[in-house]
């Protein structure tokens, strides 16, 4: 059993404190020691949700448009979606006690009239208290595993970053459908529209770290492609944590060799004497 596992079995055996309220978490057994073994212990369930509305007609592609333009009602309807869930789930958090949400999940929903934005993670605390509670929880969609590497590296997460952008392509004239009909050929249009709304949301994404005082961005999703009600507009959604380096330097992790003994059908167990 080597020391981070220890201390794991050694946290589990503490007496609650006074007055403190149960535990409730999506944790595994094996996230929970393991976020035990770097100094965190759930603390309960949190979540954070808002629902936007978007103007009727957004998506409509006004007459005689040539270009692909941005849907700015959907664009802002999903950022303040993502940015009201969050601050949401961070005041659930400090109820909870916790220093900051891991685990996060993150639903999105686009309809013809609203957006919405879910989160839904673990809230986690310094075990045996005394550290100082922070100003801002912070909020990662990095499971526990990636989480403790991440604070072994010397780094911490910030916040989850997030950028959206939704872009109308033109349709094409009839003429110009008729004549691509029998060829394989790319479609302008369309490769441009989903360009632009790539381009506008990372640039947003990068933007929002940068403005928590973050040096990174880590562990990046995405969803793309046109929205089911309206095929000729492109949704480019992306979003991930942001980290910074809080130790002198990046701390190099060596890995270590395990070998699970629940499988020793291959092998005789007298030969690991």
């Amino acid at each position: 059993m080597n020391d981070d596992m220890r201390a794991a079995v050694a946290a589990l055996h503490l007496p609650p404190k006074a007055g403190s309220p149960s535990i409730t978490s999506d944790l595994t057994i094996d996230e929970s020691l393991l976020l035990h073994g770097a100094g965190f212990e759930p603390t309960d369930l949190v979540t954070g949700i808002s629902v936007q509305a978007i103007p009727y007609g957004s998506f409509m592609i006004p007459y005689g448009q040539n270009e692909p333009a941005e849907v700015t009602y959907a664009t802002q309807a999903v950022t303040d979606a993502f940015r009201s869930a969050a601050g949401r789930l961070r005041n659930v958090c400090g109820q909870a006690g916790g220093f900051g949400a891991v685990g996060v999940e993150v639903e999105v929903e686009i309809g013809a009239q609203t957006a919405k934005v879910a989160f839904t993670g673990t809230a986690v605390r310094p075990i045996g208290g005394g550290a100082k509670e922070p100003v801002r929880p912070f909020v990662t969609d990095l499971s526990t595993k990636d989480f403790v590497l991440l604070l072994r590296a010397g780094w911490e997460p910030v916040d989850l970053a997030s950028g959206a952008s939704f872009v109308a392509a033109p349709y094409r004239g009839l003429r110009q459908s008729i004549a691509q009909t029998t060829q394989n050929v790319e479609l302008p249009n369309l490769t441009q529209a989903l360009q632009d709304a790539r381009e506008k949301a990372m640039e947003r994404m990068q933007r929002d770290a940068l403005g928590s005082s973050a040096q990174g961005i880590v562990d990046v999703s995405i969803i793309d492609g046109p929205l089911g009600h309206a095929h000729h507009v492109f949704a480019f959604i992306c979003y991930g944590t942001a980290v910074r380096l809080v130790a002198d330097q990046h701390q190099r992790i060596e890995p270590e060799l395990v070998l699970p003994l629940d499988d020793y059908s291959g092998f005789e167990a007298s030969s690991l004497r």
